[in-house]
């Protein structure tokens, strides 16, 4: 009889244990799937960024960096999938990355970049129908200021890659409108995040920030519509670019928006 009442305990810690790692593993891919399509968009276009030598050294670091980030965020989600058809959207996202990965790992030129767009799309369109998934089948609701960040980082880097597929004369009205409905919906998602009430004094820094930021890369894109070859606002805006994806990346890594 002892040896039962020993062993209840340690078997609850083992239960216990094994629901925190399950919560762990689930908040994770929370995080991951919030990342993917920002992710892709951005390696997007770091790789015309490189390949036409903006802020070249600094362009082809981060691309590399930015293939590690996403490998290790689509095999997060592929582990925290909640569900069946979620799991299958992340297997499909995995299959079509294996092509995607090749064709980044290439010499950066227009012709590649012109490969890559239809795939961008593809990619960015799976990975932001996962977080549909995810929100549909799991306990953990996305909230709405992890959301808008994820939306905000994605139209920053569409953006700058929309300008930089521009210099390379990729361009038609599929593109103008995307780059249009960007421009849009990025200051809205940032104004409805700073709106959020109750938001940490530390977050809304990084809010405030990136709606600095804004103004740079507004600023950069009005330019570049004058000056399409303009290297200077190119590389204004892909800085800008990257310090709002970084500021959203902390609202969606932010423990406060997690399930």
């Amino acid at each position: 009889m002892r040896g039962g009442r020993g062993a209840a305990p340690i078997l609850a810690c083992v239960v216990f244990a094994a629901a925190a790692a399950a919560h762990a593993a689930e908040t994770r891919g929370a995080h991951a799937y919030l990342r993917l399509a920002p992710a892709v968009e951005r390696i997007a276009r770091l790789h015309a960024q490189s390949g036409q030598d903006v802020m070249g050294a600094r362009s082809r670091r981060a691309l590399a960096e930015a293939v590690r980030d996403f490998d290790a965020s689509l095999r997060a989600a592929l582990a925290a999938a909640p569900g069946p058809e979620a799991r299958e959207n992340y297997v499909l996202l995995a299959m079509l990355w294996q092509d995607y990965r090749e064709w980044v790992h290439r010499a950066p030129s227009r012709e590649t970049a012109r490969k890559l767009r239809e795939r961008t799309e593809e990619m960015a369109w799976v990975a932001s129908k996962g977080v549909r998934l995810v929100s549909e089948t799991s306990r953990a609701s996305v909230a709405s200021v992890a959301l808008r960040a994820s939306q905000a980082a994605a139209a920053s880097q569409r953006i700058a890659k929309a300008y930089l597929w521009r210099r390379w004369d990729i361009r038609d009205d599929t593109l103008d409108r995307e780059l249009r409905e960007a421009r849009e919906n990025l200051p809205r998602a940032l104004e409805a995040i700073a709106a959020a009430p109750d938001l940490d004094p530390d977050l809304a820094a990084h809010v405030e920030s990136a709606q600095t930021q804004w103004r740079f890369l507004s600023d950069a894109a009005a330019q570049l519509d004058h000056s399409p070859a303009d290297k200077r606002a190119l590389e204004f805006a892909c800085k800008a670019a990257d310090y709002i994806y970084d500021a959203m990346s902390r609202l969606i890594e932010a423990p406060a928006f997690q399930p």
